[in-house]
């Protein structure tokens, strides 16, 4: 299981994702809640997880300093652990 630490999404997914299994978590460009997948995304990346990124509103830089900002470089996990897609 890899763990969320974001109490309520932890308890509906009972305890954490299941190794080998994926989760898909979408929000509407321009709504708050980013923070939640972005918590899940940097857990899952420190747990030994593999995360893709989606980002239809701004770039990827953008969203790689969202990241530091909020505490959780994501540098040392760009190699293959973890891809930003752009979509335009």
């Amino acid at each position: 299981m890899s763990g969320t630490n974001i109490p309520g999404i932890y308890e509906s997914l009972r305890g954490g994702i299941p190794q080998g299994k994926s989760l898909v978590y979408y929000i509407q460009p321009g709504v708050e809640g980013e923070i939640y997948g972005m918590r899940i995304i940097y857990n899952s990346l420190k747990t030994g997880g593999t995360c893709v990124f989606v980002a239809s509103s701004t770039s990827p830089g953008v969203i790689r300093n969202k990241f530091k900002k909020l505490g959780m470089d994501t540098g040392s996990f760009v190699q293959g652990e973890f891809l930003f897609c752009r979509c335009v």
